[in-house]
C-alpha cells in the first residue's frame, strides 16, 4: 500500500503497527496449544526471513522489520520476571498491598523468570542449529 501524503503515511504506519501487535497477540494466544513450539525460531530464522524480506525490497523488509519490533514489545510485556511485563506485575502487587513483595519472593521470581528465559532461548537455538528436528 502506497501512501500519498505524509499524513497518510504516519496513519498506514500507525495501522500496521497495531495489526502487527494483535497478530502477534493472537500468535501467542495459539501458542498454548494450536501452534508447535517447533514453528519458533532463534537468531538464524529470524535473519534467514530477514534476507528474504530484503530480497523481495525496501517495503518488505520494512514491514518485517515492523512486525519484529511489534512481536519483541509484545513479548516484553509478558508477566515474565526479569521482562517489563514482570516488573508491571511487581509493581501491580506493590501498589495494592501498599508496599514491595518480599525480597526474596523476588529474587525466586527474578530466578524462575531467567530459568524460563534462558530455556527458551536453548531451544530456539536448538532448533536453528538443527539439534532438535522441527519435525
Amino acid at each position: 500500500m502506497q501512501a500519498d501524503s505524509l499524513g497518510q503515511a504516519v496513519a498506514l504506519g500507525g495501522r500496521e503497527t497495531l495489526d502487527m501487535l494483535l497478530m502477534v497477540y493472537r500468535f501467542l494466544q495459539r501458542l498454548g496449544g494450536q501452534v508447535s513450539l517447533f514453528a519458533l525460531g532463534g537468531p538464524l530464522t529470524i535473519a534467514s526471513a530477514a534476507g528474504s524480506a530484503a530480497s523481495e525490497g525496501p517495503a518488505a523488509l520494512l514491514l518485517f522489520l515492523t512486525m519484529l519490533s511489534a512481536n519483541l514489545a509484545v513479548i516484553n510485556f509478558l508477566p515474565i520476571p526479569l521482562l517489563d511485563g514482570g516488573h508491571m506485575v511487581l509493581l501491580s502487587w506493590e501498589g495494592i498491598r501498599g508496599k514491595p513483595a518480599d525480597e526474596r519472593v523476588q529474587l525466586v521470581l527474578t530466578y524462575i523468570g531467567l530459568f524460563f528465559i534462558l530455556g527458551l532461548m536453548v531451544w530456539v537455538l536448538s532448533l536453528d542449529f538443527g539439534l532438535i528436528s522441527r519435525q
